[in-house]
């Protein structure tokens, strides 16, 4: 009967597509059987593997691999579709188990042994078994792949036990990256071991003689048994049951059965006998071996896991050295490696790690509330926190820290400034004939002004120590609350984390109102601590605890306050425009805009006040000298009272009307201050002629005339006056009355329109 061609077994996929002998092998095709008894052969690089074969479909049969050696077709053959075909190749790799490796079929060693007891010059031990590089070099990886070097070498292996070995395969797979000089060194190794081959057989003998007469003595044994087995089945077979020729067909199969059933007990005892001796012979070298592996798995832990191992010594290492950034990558990775471990040794290191890494955060938070720290500083220590999850805000702590010693800082500066004045007696004061120099300048040491004696002479007087106070909180604030203000807008923007590239931080914004409130503590003492210097009257409504907290200062008028309050009203000034630059909130900053405004005030009232004075005081530095123009005959009494006059103008100028973005009120708009102005201006202008007014009608007192006999070298080199005699300096009375009405009519006429445009152009 001629069989369909769709009935012929076709294999048409195979896994794995390669491996050594005993490999489980999945074959599927087509018709490969209609159940098991139909497979009659299954043949895999032409050996006959059908006693492996595990029919389980038609389209699926599983096996395990014998004897293959190198690529060849997998062939099905079946009782209904006859011998099949194959649309897929098998690879069988060799190998070369040593004494102590399982095979899963019998392996030929003979080639290989011969070789070895040809070779071999001394004792050996079965774990010598492996193979080693006859050229004594290092093996690198070939440049092809498996499949382009059998079709290169086909039916060539390189294996050095195998017959049809290929010294040109062995080259290109093991020495294809080696240098020509290397193969040169390699040959000489190999020349050198093949002198030491030449000694023969004779010396492994006599080193292994003993072996050999153990060996000797145990085929003898196994020779008797054979000859103990023969004699016994000879017996079973010539006994009584032979001697009786009429014996029945039953007691012959019972003694077949006897026989067959002796045999595999003796062969399964022999069997047992043989692996107990063979466990007793490698006993301690699989002993030896277990200890090997032991100790080879745990150096392979120590080399795969020695990060773990050596993290606590290089975390202590960076530390010292400030590499905080190196900590933190080296504790994350860690971290995400070792955190859930249960292996006892990783769980004991890991510990550690995190034991140090505690101290850690305690150490950055220790220096993070060191104060002064610079404000990148800041950042950085609380970005390494926030990536070591330190526990609560960091930052908002640093804030807080930070708000609180300046606060601190602004009241120790008051308690050694207000310690300063009160040991130190009171300064004099510096009388209404002196006044400031419009020059004033700052040095490292503080302020000093150029002030103007009564002899025209000019020197150079230390402020007040409450000036100098004032400067210092000015300089504190500007230091420090601009650190503070700015971490805080970080903060809040989550950028001080996230301008480093590190990860997200929490940022809880129900906190803003609170930060506000800290900033105004802040801006409300810096306030108050002036005020209670330059105008304790403000603070009247202020308890009287807190009033002791600012400070009990001594009566500023003994200090000639017009001489320092301009200076001081500046400096408040730019305290106030630099925290505007920064746009603090104004309801942070309304306190020191009332600071200003008062202080504008302040500096009003006694611009004017010291000014009248000067002005009202000028008939005792009348010199009585004429000096001629165009316009008649007059003293420098004019000349003076217009230089005060302007000199106070340019001062309410520069300090109190100026109108800038950051002054939130125009003290002029309140209608007291104005007609108060205004009052003031007139006193002023009025004090010139209450000073006419003595020099022409009132007695000459006796310090009057003590000043006009003490004039200074420039007035004792004017010429003399067409009023004065030669042998007297000081003119009559009537002489006087002229002077003076040539002075007012000076003023009158030039002086005062002057006076008129400068108030108009600086709109006054």
């Amino acid at each position: 009967m001629k069989r369909s061609p769709k009935d012929v077994p076709k294999v048409t996929g195979l896994s794995p597509k390669e491996g050594p002998p005993g490999t489980k092998l999945t074959i599927r095709g087509e018709n490969l059987g209609i159940n098991r008894n139909d497979i009659i052969g299954l043949i895999i690089c032409n050996v006959n593997c059908t006693m492996m074969a595990e029919w389980i479909s038609p389209s699926k049969i599983i096996c395990r691999t014998t004897n293959c050696r190198g690529v060849g077709d997998v062939i099905v053959a079946t009782r209904s579709g006859g011998m099949g075909s194959c649309t897929v190749k098998f690879k069988g790799t060799a190998i070369l188990p040593n004494p102590v490796q399982e095979s899963a079929v019998w392996v030929d060693e003979s080639s290989f042994f011969e070789r070895r007891l040809k070779s071999i010059s001394r004792p050996t031990s079965p774990m010598q078994g492996s193979v080693h590089d006859p050229l004594g070099l290092a093996e690198t990886s070939p440049p092809m792949t498996d499949e382009e070097l059998h079709e290169m070498f086909p039916g060539c292996s390189s294996n050095l036990a195998h017959k049809n070995f290929e010294p040109l395969l062995y080259l290109i797979e093991n020495h294809s990256a080696t240098s020509f000089q290397d193969l040169k060194k390699g040959l000489l190794y190999l020349a050198k071991n093949s002198a030491l081959k030449a000694e023969g057989p004779q010396t492994f003998i006599k080193s292994n003689l003993g072996t050999f007469m153990n060996c000797q003595d145990i085929l003898a044994a196994i020779h008797e048994n054979l000859q103990m087995h023969e004699n016994f089945g000879d017996t079973l077979t010539n006994g009584k049951p032979n001697s009786q020729g009429d014996a029945q067909e039953e007691g012959e199969g019972e003694q077949e059965n006897v026989v067959q059933e002796f045999t595999l007990e003796k062969i399964e005892r022999c069997l047992t006998e043989c692996n107990e001796n063979a466990q007793n012979i490698f006993k301690t070298v699989l002993h030896r071996k277990d200890r090997a592996d032991s100790t080879r798995n745990a150096l392979n832990v120590l080399n795969r896991f020695k990060f773990l191992f050596h993290l606590p010594v290089n975390i202590e290492r960076n530390i010292k050295k400030g590499d905080y950034e190196v900590v933190i990558n080296d504790y994350g990775r860690a971290r995400s490696l070792f955190a859930e471990t249960e292996v006892p040794v990783f769980k004991r290191v890991y510990l550690e790690v995190e034991k140090m890494i505690d101290d850690l955060r305690i150490q950055l938070e220790k220096k993070l509330m060191e104060l002064p720290l610079a404000l990148d500083d800041q950042k950085k220590l609380i970005r390494y926190l926030c990536e070591l999850e330190a526990p609560g805000d960091p930052a908002w702590k640093c804030i807080d820290n930070q708000q609180q010693w300046l606060l601190k800082l602004l009241l120790k500066c008051k308690n050694e400034h207000l310690q300063i004045d009160q040991k130190h007696t009171q300064p004099e004061s510096m009388g209404p004939s002196l006044r400031p120099h419009k020059g004033h300048t700052r040095t490292h040491s503080g302020s000093q002004f150029k002030l103007i004696t009564p002899d025209s002479s000019v020197v150079d007087i230390s402020p007040p120590q409450r000036v100098l106070y004032l400067e210092e909180l000015v300089e504190i604030l500007q230091l420090t609350f601009i650190n503070m203000w700015k971490l805080g807008q970080s903060y809040f923007s989550a950028a001080i984390v996230a301008e480093a590239g590190g990860k997200d931080m929490s940022v809880d914004n129900s906190k803003k109102g609170v930060f506000e409130e800290r900033i105004t503590e802040v801006t409300e003492l810096f306030a108050n601590l002036i005020r209670a210097a330059f105008l304790p009257n403000t603070l009247s409504k202020m308890s009287k605890e807190r009033r002791v907290e600012c400070g009990m200062w001594s009566d500023f008028q003994s200090e000639s306050p017009g001489a320092w309050l301009p200076q001081c009203v500046r400096n408040t000034r730019s305290i106030l425009s630099s925290f505007t630059a920064l746009d603090v909130p104004p309801s942070a900053l309304i306190h020191i805009n009332k600071l200003v405004t008062d202080l504008r005030r302040q500096c009003l009232t006694v611009l004017f006040t010291e000014a009248t004075d000067d002005i009202r005081s000028l008939h005792g530095r009348e010199t009585w000298a004429l000096q001629m123009d165009d316009h008649g005959g007059i003293t420098t009494l004019p000349l003076l009272f217009e230089s005060i006059v302007i000199d106070t103008l340019q001062h309410l100028k520069e300090v109190v009307t100026s109108q800038r973005s950051e002054d939130n009120e125009n003290i002029f708009a309140d209608f007291d201050v104005t007609k108060r102005s205004v009052e003031l201006a007139s006193d002023m202008l009025k004090a010139f002629a209450q000073c006419l007014d003595q020099l022409a009608f009132q007695p000459k007192t006796e310090a009057d005339t003590t000043q006009r006999l003490h004039l200074t070298d420039a007035v004792q080199r004017t010429q003399e006056s067409i009023f004065q005699k030669g042998d007297d300096n000081l003119p009559s009375m009537e002489q006087c009355l002229v002077i003076v009405l040539s002075n007012c009519s000076h003023v009158s006429e030039h002086i005062t329109p002057n006076l008129i445009c400068i108030y108009r152009s600086n709109a006054l």
